[in-house]
């Protein structure tokens, strides 16, 4: 659809915590985190801001997830330069192996295919990404993806009760789009992070960890017949600029690095409270080549995150667990063209939010049933000069998720999630009154005890309210465990 986005939503351009672990059985009961006990789940400085020095006591058993996946979304509540149909394909490699007194290892390995179907005129991965600039052409096509990402994780104490740790990451993907004009994409991400722990007491541990990325975009968009190739640099969502060619190269340069600090603290038996705080600054640049060695910057976009979480969790008795979250993020952005230093856009957004959670165990512990509530409430204001359009917008989105755990025998377990999700407004597609429905089941094989096979599968449907726009999302995920290896 031609979205008519009131907002645009500035996504976080540094990994969650749910890249720092594989969560497949967090995954099969719809999510639940904050409010179950669960490996993928404790409050540490690894899992709650992804601190790699804590690595050494998050992970203490050994395991390799192997895990092929399969994922399709499609509709038309898509914004404008999106597919409304995208298949993604990857298979994905997780190990963890302690090493004694040497610390502990991760790897992750992952090789991902992705087609977006009939996508509308862009030639950039991520169009949607904060920047002001769109880089197009002027037809509708398939486009593909393709690459590999690795990450090399290493934790271990230095001294007593200290700990380092320090993880690189690397993606690099292939594009080609298969119509006029053709081109061509090679997308590089380059991260670093480094970390340090301190235990003060069995009841506090004080983190904190930098990170450092770097992504590098280059196009080339040559017609395979010679002909004149045609694109367009738009500088907001209006206004453009068209380049003729026998060739067209675009490229982007996006540097970030962020600083976060977490604490884990057990005040008394059986509850234990934790934070992270980080503070993310980011830029980009929209480059274009002057001559076969110099590049003239057009743009520069600049971000600005604050982000603030608390989690708690309370083991009142051995069948029953309670669990908080609360959160601040606040989030920055503006865009300049960068030949007349010209201020085109200024956007801002923040959100507040809590939850809370519960999960009841029975006394034979066969059986588990868990639920989670989350109120937020966001506030943006937009401010595109060079469109002449102005907004301020405040929305409660709603989120709500169960999840239920039932053991067959000693081998097989079954797992049925569900999310209930309301927004008055959706601030990354930009429609009012917004449903979502979201659908897992899956289960838990227990093959020996050196393997265990966990499958689900998803579903869910998006629906706006006031038309009959839709979106749905569907995916396969099966995950081979290895104890032994």
């Amino acid at each position: 659809m031609n979205s008519k986005i009131k907002i645009l939503a500035i996504i976080s351009l540094f990994v969650n915590t749910c890249l720092f672990t594989q969560q497949s059985r967090l995954d099969q009961l719809g999510g639940l985190s904050y409010s179950i006990i669960d490996i993928d789940s404790q409050i540490d400085p690894f899992i709650l801001g992804g601190n790699p020095a804590w690595l050494v006591n998050s992970q203490q058993n050994q395991r390799l997830d192997i895990t092929p996946v399969f994922k399709n979304s499609n509709g038309d509540y898509h914004r404008y330069y999106e597919s409304g149909d995208v298949f993604n394909y990857s298979v994905n490699f997780i190990g963890i192996k302690p090493l004694g007194k040497n610390g502990t290892f991760r790897g992750l390995a992952t090789y991902q295919y992705d087609l977006h179907k009939d996508r509308n005129k862009i030639l950039t991965l991520n169009p949607y990404s904060g920047d002001a600039f769109f880089f197009t052409d002027t037809t509708s096509g398939d486009y593909k993806y393709s690459g590999p990402t690795f990450e090399f994780m290493h934790s271990l104490e230095i001294f007593d009760n200290l700990y380092l740790g320090a993880s690189v990451n690397y993606k690099i993907l292939d594009g080609l789009k298969k119509v006029y004009t053709y081109a061509e994409t090679l997308y590089r991400n380059v991260s670093g992070n480094l970390g340090l722990a301190y235990k003060i007491s069995d009841n506090l541990v004080l983190g904190a960890n930098y990170k450092i990325i770097d992504e590098q975009e280059r196009i080339v968009a040559t017609d395979v017949n010679n002909r004149t190739v045609q694109t367009f640099l738009y500088r907001g969502e209006i206004y453009n600029i068209e380049l003729r060619g026998t060739s067209q190269s675009y490229k982007l340069k996006k540097f970030g690095n962020s600083v976060a600090f977490q604490t884990q603290y057990k005040p008394f038996d059986n509850f234990t409270i934790g934070l992270n705080a980080n503070y993310l600054l980011h830029n980009s640049k929209s480059l274009f080549p002057f001559s076969s060695i110099i590049e003239v910057e057009d743009g520069y976009t600049s971000q600005e995150n604050t982000e603030i979480v608390i989690v708690a969790k309370w083991l009142q008795s051995n069948n029953l667990t309670f669990g908080f979250v609360g959160g601040y993020n606040d989030n920055n952005s503006w865009t300049k063209n960068s030949k007349h230093n010209l201020t085109i856009w200024d956007i801002n957004i923040s959100n507040v939010y809590g939850g809370i959670g519960a999960t009841y165990t029975n006394v034979e512990n066969d059986f588990l049933i868990g639920t989670e509530y989350e109120l937020h409430s966001i506030a943006a204001d937009s401010n595109k000069y060079i469109d002449d359009k102005y907004s301020q917008i405040n929305g409660i989105s709603h989120f709500a998720k169960l999840g239920i755990e039932k053991s067959i025998n000693d081998i097989f377990k079954i797992r049925v999630g569900y999310n209930f999700i309301f927004q008055e407004h959706d601030f990354i597609f930009g429609g009012d009154n917004v449903t979502t429905h979201f659908i897992t089941l899956g289960g838990n094989a227990k093959i020996s005890e050196a393997l265990e096979i966990e499958s689900r599968i998803e579903y869910s449907s998006t629906n706006l309210s006031a038309n009959e726009l839709h979106k749905n999302n569907f995916g396969i995920y099966t995950t081979f465990r290895f104890y032994k290896f």
